[in-house]
């Protein structure tokens, strides 16, 4: 009977960590989808640079420039989220290892969650601070239209 008890224990202790990585997954898809409506903005203007009357050549620089400091931002974060995917990850090795060897792994599998939480925070800070530019771009394209 202690197998199949271990087996169960295991079993339950491995699904936090495999809910947290669907989570974030979620959160990586949406970063990502933001990252490629960036880069065809961007793209999208620089073609626009090489048709666009001189007047409107520094407005499009500036939000091209706007833009490439949110595809930074969005590097930052996705790869923040995948540490942390990567963190919650190695505690299913860790939970495995405790659960077939008997060894006391506990510190290391609390390490690798409160790294997966940082990468949770430290992508949600850039998120909030791409959103920021986002909206920093938004006010240069439409401020002339809402005066």
């Amino acid at each position: 009977m202690e197998p199949i008890d271990s087996l169960v224990k295991f079993l339950q202790s491995c699904i936090s960590p495999i809910v947290l990585i669907s989570g974030v997954g979620l959160i990586l898809l949406s970063l990502t989808n933001r990252l490629a409506r960036t880069i065809d903005k961007s793209r999208m203007i620089v073609k626009e640079l090489e048709d666009v009357p001189v007047v409107d050549k520094e407005k499009k620089r500036v939000e091209l420039k706007i833009l490439f400091n949110r595809s930074k931002i969005l590097r930052n974060s996705i790869v923040a989220i995948s540490f942390s995917i990567l963190s919650s990850s190695l505690i299913i090795p860790v939970l495995l290892i405790m659960n077939l060897f008997h060894v006391n792994l506990k510190f290391l599998g609390i390490l690798f969650f409160l790294f997966s939480v940082l990468g949770i925070i430290l992508s949600a800070i850039y998120l909030f601070a791409d959103v920021h530019l986002t909206l920093k771009a938004l006010e240069l394209e439409v401020k002339d239209h809402i005066q």
